[in-house]
């Protein structure tokens, strides 16, 4: 992680927070297909997947994975994703 990367995730509290930044979403995803690697063709499609769809909330369309729930940080305008959303739209694909 760079640097800024820190620092913005520091400026935004994302510390110890249920919301995850899309940049940890990919860590999660990448971590969990290292941890499984019977499902890794699946994984890396769950990245792309997530990589549209986040591509897609980022130029205002609307979010076409209805289990990630999503909301914008005020300031930064970043994308960010609840934790347990994730998690749950992960067991969905990957089981």
């Amino acid at each position: 992680m760079g640097v800024r990367t820190a620092l913005r995730k520091e400026l935004m509290g994302l510390q110890d927070s249920s919301l995850l930044a899309a940049d940890d979403v990919r860590a999660l995803l990448t971590q969990t297909i290292k941890s499984q690697p019977e499902k890794s063709e699946q994984g890396f499609a769950l990245i792309s997947r997530f990589n549209d769809n986040h591509g897609q909330l980022s130029s205002g369309e609307t979010n076409k994975e209805k289990l990630l729930q999503h909301q914008t940080h005020r300031l930064f305008k970043d994308i960010l994703y609840t934790r347990q959303s994730v998690n749950s739209w992960l067991k969905k694909h990957l089981n």
